[in-house]
């Protein structure tokens, strides 16, 4: 029964991996076949001819690169600025004491349960009287605005979770609060930014209506409206879409692999006792 049971957990698992893994599988190969055969039927797992003709159009005659550089404008902006931003209200949420402070944290999660597509027409009005339209300030503005309540929620509850004596300890060695907070508090708190850190970054990467919304020029595009330009009205380009997608995978899995460094040296910091 006990190997029954394995056996059931670890198909399951093969399962669900597989699952996960043939979309990103087919857009890898959906791009490096040639384009005739791209559209064959029925398609093929393993492309009979190897091309990288589906890149170099990517790269030579699209904006996919540029759209690119202003998505890592726009998100390692908003990723660094909330970060900032929460880590001080989630500090003062956790540790400090006054009224209607259970009001401004229930207004806090409150905001992050808006869905973010009710305030489109609102956050438009705003930006445009801010003569922000048409700027790459104008969504990390609105980014930061959207993320900012869940990122606070976040790190208030693990600064919660950090006992105050190793503060108090500080401050009694002659460490003001902000120095407790920059010497103890927040190296104690790196699993919990790096978490806040990688929902920031995921968000702002793959946000589209906003983008669409506030810019105009083919200059300031960001990389989910650049993938919208190999969508036609009769045709898709599927193979110069997937190679778009798998180039813009780069960024992203880059920053999960450097995040999550940081989110396991964090979680193990404490596990060995010295």
């Amino acid at each position: 029964m006990k190997k029954l049971y394995k056996l059931f957990i670890y198909g399951f698992l093969v399962f669900y991996a597989a699952f996960t893994l043939l979309p990103i599988y087919w857009v890898f190969v959906t791009s490096i076949k040639p384009a005739s055969e791209v559209a064959n039927f029925p398609p093929t797992l393993v492309p009979h001819h190897f091309s990288l003709e589906h890149y170099v159009f990517v790269f030579t005659k699209t904006q996919v690169v540029q759209g690119i550089k202003n998505s890592l404008l726009v998100t390692l902006a908003v990723t660094a600025l909330s970060l900032i931003a929460a880590s001080m209200a989630g500090y003062a949420l956790a540790r400090f004491r006054f009224r209607g402070k259970g009001l401004v944290s229930a207004g806090i999660l409150g905001l992050y349960l808006i869905p973010p597509v009710v305030n489109i027409i609102p956050l438009f009005l705003l930006v445009r009287t801010l003569h922000l339209l048409n700027t790459l300030w104008s969504l990390i503005l609105v980014y930061q605005g959207l993320v900012l309540p869940l990122l606070t929620f976040m790190l208030r509850n693990y600064f919660a979770s950090i006992p105050r004596a190793l503060e108090e300890s500080a401050l009694i060695d002659g460490c003001t609060r902000l120095g407790a907070l920059r010497r103890i508090t927040l190296p104690l708190s790196i699993p919990g930014l790096a978490t806040a850190a990688i929902f920031a970054f995921i968000f702002s990467w793959n946000e589209f209506i906003f983008a669409l919304l506030f810019l105009y020029s083919d200059r300031l595009k960001t990389f989910q409206i650049t993938l919208m330009e190999f969508v036609k009205l009769y045709r898709i380009d599927w193979g110069a879409l997937t190679a778009a997608m798998v180039i813009g995978m780069i960024p992203v899995l880059a920053f999960l692999v450097i995040a999550q460094r940081y989110l396991i040296a964090g979680l193990l910091g404490g596990a060995v006792k010295r």
